[in-house]
């Protein structure tokens, strides 16, 4: 079996700050400055399957922000491949395209603990792609409807369709 480590020719260490907040220890193998700040190609030695009875190392590489990583003491990061935005190409502008405002809503009760006497509700847009795997729910025709729907105890907006902020 061979071995798919990286030795460290390939690539600088660098450690990762993991979503769960672990610091991981890994390689630099790429970064790309975006209009947003600088992704980073990292790689991580985990466990992986190798066959149905056998575990073995391997590494997973992915893109991450580069604000998730520290340079390790000592590593020399001067032969990553970078690559730059091009100073002659503004960045494209964050937002040209207005949503098309809501004509309907849609009422759904959320789930609940079963012990729980709370009954909370949440008002999407009808077009909501979260409202869509939610059984049930109330359509309401006018934005009053909607706004009213907000105003009862224990109801909020949708945050991924935008009620939170366009009913409030």
């Amino acid at each position: 079996m061979s071995s798919t480590i990286p030795s460290s020719a390939d690539a600088p260490l660098v450690d990762v700050a993991m979503p769960d907040r672990q610091v991981l220890r890994g390689r630099l193998y790429e970064r790309r400055q975006t209009p947003d700040g600088w992704l980073f190609m990292i790689g991580l030695v985990l466990w992986r399957l190798v066959d149905d009875d056998l575990a073995g190392p391997g590494e997973y590489r992915s893109w991450m922000p580069a604000s998730s990583t520290a340079p390790v003491t000592g590593a020399d990061y001067s032969m990553v491949p970078t690559t730059r935005l091009s100073q002659d190409i503004p960045p494209p502008p964050i937002s040209t395209v207005q949503p098309v405002p809501a004509t309907r809503w849609l009422v759904v009760h959320e789930r609940h603990a079963y012990d729980s006497c709370v009954r909370r509700t949440v008002v999407h847009r009808a077009d909501c792609w979260q409202a869509t795997r939610e059984s049930g729910g109330t359509e309401l025709g006018t934005e009053a409807e909607a706004r009213a729907a907000m105003a009862e105890p224990n109801a909020r907006g949708c945050i991924g369709c935008g009620t939170d902020q366009s009913l409030a």
